[in-house]
């Protein structure tokens, strides 16, 4: 994998980072923030994501499946 992302902010239990992606941890290049929200428009989790991403990454790894989020935002724009 290209790319890596991590969970910093879990808005939905403790606060405390979550989830991690299966990626190369040593990828610092090309730093973006996501957050990660529901049909609502609430804010579930944000994070990091580093490397070379389209920016589902996160949505499609852990948004989805754990929160039910629908879509996402990197660097404050919807994707």
């Amino acid at each position: 994998m290209k790319w890596f992302w991590i969970i910093t902010k879990d808005r939905i239990e403790d606060g405390e980072a979550k989830g991690v992606s299966n990626g190369d941890k040593s990828i610092t290049s090309n730093k973006a923030h996501f957050s990660m929200y529901d049909d609502d428009d609430n804010c579930y989790y944000e994070g990091m994501i580093y490397g070379d991403y389209y920016g589902f990454e996160p949505l499609d790894d852990y948004g989805m499946p754990n929160a039910g989020c629908t879509y996402i935002k990197i660097n404050g724009e919807v994707l």
